[in-house]
């Protein structure tokens, strides 16, 4: 039973140092080819230089299970989770290896797992469908043999359907992408629930309450009930009328405070939100032009890069942008939430060089510090 859809995806983990990057996918040609045993020696041989090498990592696990060590492989993926808890190859990797063990429910989890890294993660959408539809049978096959069983009494069960271990193909590579090339199941298209738009205008019903001028009509009542000679009298009552008026606020007052302290707040709200777009623009731009001191200094003191200390990361990020030729990063469909000096920003990234076109989305918490709002945490999805 075919199981994995797969995809083109793209390197957006950090491989730990882009001399060995040819290392990776000499390895995968390899396993393509189908001589593991080469390619965990050569995972092996990299390994050495560069132990956290997420996708050499990635790369010995298929290895391993390709060889049949099963157990070794899991091993690898498990680690794996551990350390980038925030990719979901290794968990569907995982799903894998215990698919073929038979072991569904176990790859149900960690499909799941994977979905929650990264919600938009087809293959994991995919693989979850057919997991699920694999279970149904099972269910539907021990039903069907108890059926017969209680049916012919005293006979021995008929031989249980083809129940082949179910095979999902390994994933090569490591990776924060979102993008979907290939559409999930229909059930994974009505997944993404749109959120409504916060109603900001619920001050202006307020605006019908002015309709107020219905005390005027029992002075128009009492007119013609005051004799036609007195007309100054009704002159001076309807002037006691218009100091009424001015009591009709009182019921007001409730939504001209309103209205004054949300469009305040409004107002430096936007001016924050235009600060974070413009800091989120010179931090790509930075990026793109390779100037990576600028680059770095987007950082604010509180990031912690996940894996490997703050040094080591800085160092990484030099060696990877000053390898490529040309980076582009282009920016789109930001959204920002605010929280007084702390802010969460949604977009998606599209990231261009001579090596690498993605599309994914991202996540950043940024903390505004002396003036300057900065990302205190970047992560995937």
């Amino acid at each position: 039973m075919p199981l994995l859809r797969t995809l083109p995806f793209f390197l957006t983990l950090a491989l730990a140092v882009p001399t060995f990057a040819g290392d990776a996918d000499d390895i995968a040609a390899l396993l393509n080819k189908g001589h593991a045993d080469d390619a965990l020696q050569a995972a092996d041989r990299a390994l050495a230089k560069t132990p956290r090498d997420a996708r050499l990592r990635l790369l010995r696990g298929n290895a391993l299970a390709s060889l049949g060590r099963t157990a070794d492989a899991i091993q690898v993926f498990n680690a794996l989770t551990v350390d980038y808890p925030s990719q979901p190859e290794p968990y569907n990797n995982l799903a894998s290896l215990y698919a073929q063990q038979g072991q569904l429910d176990k790859a149900r989890a960690a499909l799941e797992l994977a979905l929650q890294t990264n919600k938009a993660y087809a293959t994991a959408h995919a693989n979850l469908t057919d997991v699920y539809a694999r279970l149904a049978a099972q269910a539907y096959e021990k039903a069907l043999q108890r059926d017969i069983v209680e049916r012919q009494s005293g006979q021995s069960a008929p031989p249980a359907a083809n129940t082949a271990p179910t095979r999902l193909a390994l994933i090569q590579d490591m990776t924060g992408h979102s993008a979907v090339v290939l559409a999930p199941p229909a059930t994974v298209a009505t997944a993404p629930v749109v959120k409504p738009p916060v109603v900001v205008a619920s001050a202006k019903p307020a605006e019908s309450k002015p309709v107020t001028p219905v005390t005027v009509p029992p002075v128009a009542a009492s007119k013609p009930a005051v004799a036609p000679a007195q007309p100054t009298v009704v002159a001076t009552v309807a002037k006691p009328v218009a100091t009424p008026t001015p009591a009709t606020p009182v019921a007001k007052p409730a939504t001209p405070p309103v209205a004054v302290v949300t469009e305040k707040p409004h107002d430096s709200d936007r001016d924050a939100e235009d600060q974070i777009n413009k800091a989120l623009k010179g931090w790509a731009d930075a990026w793109s032009a390779k100037h990576v001191g600028n680059y770095l200094a987007f950082y604010g003191h509180s990031f912690k890069p996940s894996g490997m200390s703050r040094s080591a990361w800085e160092e990484q990020r030099k060696e990877r942008i000053e390898a490529a030729r040309k980076i582009e990063v282009h920016l789109s469909n930001i959204r920002v939430k605010l929280e007084g000096d702390r802010a969460t920003v949604h977009f998606v990234q599209r990231y261009r060089s001579d090596k690498l076109d993605s599309s994914t989305g991202k996540t950043m918490i940024m903390e505004k510090a002396g003036g300057h709002w900065l990302i205190s945490e970047e992560r995937v999805g």
